[in-house]
């Protein structure tokens, strides 16, 4: 079962502040629930932002694109 978690204990957990936290959750790019799924999501986030230097826009579109793609590799393997 995935653990939800506090905004506090997420930002601990992935060194992410709260406030960037929340900025992430108005634009979009993370869930309103935090849980372990989330925690992976933001540290693809953070990667793609420091490797990238990209914009929240950006970071939009580039994370729906590689959800977008593991959805499809999913069903892939599905039909295997």
């Amino acid at each position: 079962m995935n653990e939800t978690y506090t905004l506090e204990v997420l930002a601990e957990i992935t060194g992410v502040t709260t406030q960037t936290i929340v900025q992430y959750q108005e634009h979009g790019l993370i869930r309103p629930e935090f849980d372990d799924e989330t925690i992976r999501a933001l540290r693809r986030i953070e990667h793609l932002r420091e490797s990238c230097e990209m914009n929240l826009a950006g970071l939009k579109l580039l994370t729906g694109l590689l959800n977008e793609v593991e959805q499809l590799r999913e069903e892939l393997r599905a039909r295997r």
